[in-house]
């Protein structure tokens, strides 16, 4: 399961999170949610990448640099 570190960081119109998922050989996995709108209309897309790390740290950079870069291509 993947925890979620609220950022501050903004691109666009989207709030980005990166997260984090240590896995069963102690390695990490990274995800981010790029999170727009408010209320009821609120969208939430989560984007899950295969490439495995050696610490949370490189799996968290990782995820956050990748969020920045899809918020921008939307």
């Amino acid at each position: 399961m993947f925890q979620f570190f609220k950022d501050t960081n903004k691109i666009s119109r989207y709030f980005i999170s990166p997260g984090v998922s240590e896995q069963p050989d102690g390695k990490f996995q990274s995800a981010v949610s790029l999170k727009s709108g408010q209320g009821s209309v609120t969208q939430d897309t989560v984007y899950t990448f295969s490439k495995l790390f050696e610490t949370a740290q490189e799996a968290f950079d990782h995820a956050k640099h990748e969020g920045m870069q899809l918020a921008l291509l939307k």
